[in-house]
């Protein structure tokens, strides 16, 4: 289809077939693009009217081609007003199968209701009055009961997707439908049901993950739209605020069925790492939403038979914990020093601030995998190695403020909120920071000592102890002491000395004379004033390193001149 307005003016004058011819081409032309420049408002909505009008006529693959064609435009925010009118969303919904007072739960045209709820998500995305639109005309009602509906059935995996994507992005956008899914339609149990459906299918061993659920691309996709659903859900409950009481039975009973279920997620497969990351990655900032009392539902009691003993802490499997703590790691090895890194470790370290904080046997455990018991780590610096102790470390000293402080603060939960164990860990000069952010740096205290269990955690090796007694531990840098270099001038002689003393009077000279430094000596007064020569700030410097034998000998040369004097006078 040409861009001229006379193509746009005799669409009327066209027949179904022959408008059809054009609409093909133009959907061939512009399937790819994103932005439509030969379009103006008035064009475009010239299209979507003649589009709409005459959709009622076409059979279903003349309806598909329509609406892959609209797909296209919703894509574009110039012009978008061509498409937000009742004449277009209305339709739409309709086709969708989303009418809040005809759902229709077991969809026929499924091609069809898919391009239609491709449309609605993009529309939702792009225009605040689209969402406003919908919010009024009930989508999130009609979503909310079809998946009520077909919970126990079948629904094509296309519009289950959609279905799920359309409510996240209407559950984002507007409290009031959080709260009317979460309370009248009893949302949480059904998207909890979902994923329980989806594990339960899956469950058959497959050999290449021994004994777990292994899930597929579709899965996962799937799994992540009802993430993000559930995190909307839960961002504004009442009683989450991370407190250590919830005072709603069912409502605390609700969230440690979902943080149950979230542990069974996290133990799934997924056909590669990268999707698996991308789950673990949403599962993640879901908890983040969750109390501090629900996260002992992220352990089970170990299995005896288990041979995975490093999964095992205190009688408890801790395989989802040590998931999070190898996650982190990842992320950090892929994420340091880029951009993105704070949009791919805040959420993960929150949450494992949260779970050390509440959870005894989680932050014992997690300290054993990040602080184990220092040994031959202490000969290099705390910020050296690839261990996860060391990039923690190194982001204490991240650009980034949160970045900073939430590292530093994981590393201060695990060694109990005790300063000196901090620094023990993580030398001073790493700490500073934040123990100044914390009011630290005086008297050192645990201002939260009754927070934390009264058993020591002795994190001292015997190695440890005998580099320690044997060179001592700076705890600024916290590492041994560094045997200071020899002098570099031993066995020069006189004269080389002064060669060289030459030179470097030479250099600093020519450097005061361009400008390209400018050293400072003290008036009389106590002021700072530049030197004038490098004579002059030879001699400040002698004076400042020895003023006493400076002192004595002006002293002495005015007692000699004083006796010569004397001598002198007549008697």
């Amino acid at each position: 289809m040409a861009s001229s307005d006379d193509d746009f003016n005799k669409f009327d004058t066209l027949s179904d077939d022959e408008y059809l011819v054009l609409i093909e081409k133009f959907y061939e032309k512009n399937a790819n693009n994103f932005a439509f420049p030969h379009l103006d408002l008035e064009k475009k909505q010239r299209l979507v009217t003649e589009l709409f009008s005459r959709l009622r006529s076409f059979n279903s693959n003349a309806t598909h081609l329509c609406l892959k064609t609209i797909r296209l435009l919703t894509r574009d925010r110039e012009g978008l007003d061509a498409l937000t009118g009742s004449s277009v969303l209305e339709p739409l919904q309709k086709l969708a199968g989303l009418e809040c007072t005809k759902v229709d739960v077991n969809p026929v045209d499924v091609q069809n209701v898919i391009e239609a709820q491709k449309c609605m998500s993009n529309l939702i995305y792009m225009s605040p009055a689209v969402q406003k639109f919908y919010s009024v005309s009930g989508v999130a009602d009609a979503i909310t009961q079809r998946i009520k509906e077909t919970t126990a059935t079948k629904l094509d995996d296309g519009i289950r997707f959609f279905d799920m994507r359309m409510l996240f992005l209407l559950t984002a956008l507007n409290a009031d439908i959080r709260q009317r899914v979460r309370e009248k339609f009893h949302g949480l149990s059904y998207l909890f049901e979902i994923i329980n459906q989806i594990m339960s299918s899956r469950s058959e061993p497959v050999a290449a993950a021994d004994s777990g659920v292994t899930l597929s691309n579709e899965d996962i996709d799937y799994l992540i739209e009802i993430l993000k659903t559930l995190y909307n859900l839960t961002v504004d409950l009442p009683n989450l605020t991370h407190s250590y009481a919830i005072q709603e039975e069912e409502e605390e009973g609700h969230l440690m069925r979902l943080v149950s279920i979230l542990r069974e997620l996290l133990l799934c497969y997924g056909p590669n790492d990268e999707k698996q990351m991308e789950l673990r990655n949403h599962i993640i900032n879901l908890l983040t939403n969750m109390p501090k009392t629900c996260f002992e539902e992220l352990l089970s009691p170990a299995v005896l038979e288990d041979e995975n003993g490093n999964d095992e802490h205190n009688g408890k499997n801790m395989e989802a914990i040590n998931i999070i703590l190898r996650f982190l790691d990842h992320r950090i090895t892929k994420a340091e020093g880029t951009k993105n890194a704070k949009e791919a470790l805040l959420p993960v370290l929150q949450l494992l601030i949260l779970m050390c904080q509440s959870n005894r046997t989680i932050r014992k455990f997690c300290r054993q995998f990040i602080l184990p018991p220092l040994g031959d780590e202490v000969l290099n610096l705390p910020t050296e190695g690839q261990k996860l102790r060391n990039k923690l470390t190194r982001m204490m000293t991240n650009p980034n403020s949160e970045l900073k402080t939430l590292s530093a603060k994981l590393l201060f939960v695990l060694c109990k909120e005790s300063v000196d164990r901090l620094i023990k860990y993580t030398g001073y000069g790493n700490a500073a920071g934040l123990l100044y952010d914390f009011g630290l740096l005086g008297p050192q205290h645990n201002t939260n000592k009754d927070q934390y269990s009264s058993d020591s955690d002795e994190s001292d090796t015997e190695n440890y102890k005998k580099i320690r007694d044997q060179y001592g531990i700076d705890p600024v840098t916290g590492r041994v002491n560094v045997k200071r270099h020899e002098d570099p001038t031993e066995g020069w002689t006189e004269e080389r000395k002064m060669v060289e003393v030459d030179k470097l009077i030479h250099t600093l000279d020519r450097a005061m004379t361009q400008g390209l430094i400018k050293p400072m000596v003290m008036d009389p007064n106590g002021n700072p004033i530049p030197a004038e020569s490098v004579l002059q700030f030879r001699e400040a410097n002698l004076l400042a390193q020895h003023p006493d034998n400076l002192r004595a000998s002006e002293s002495s040369d005015d007692e000699g001149d004083g006796g010569q004097s004397q001598a002198n006078k007549p008697t």
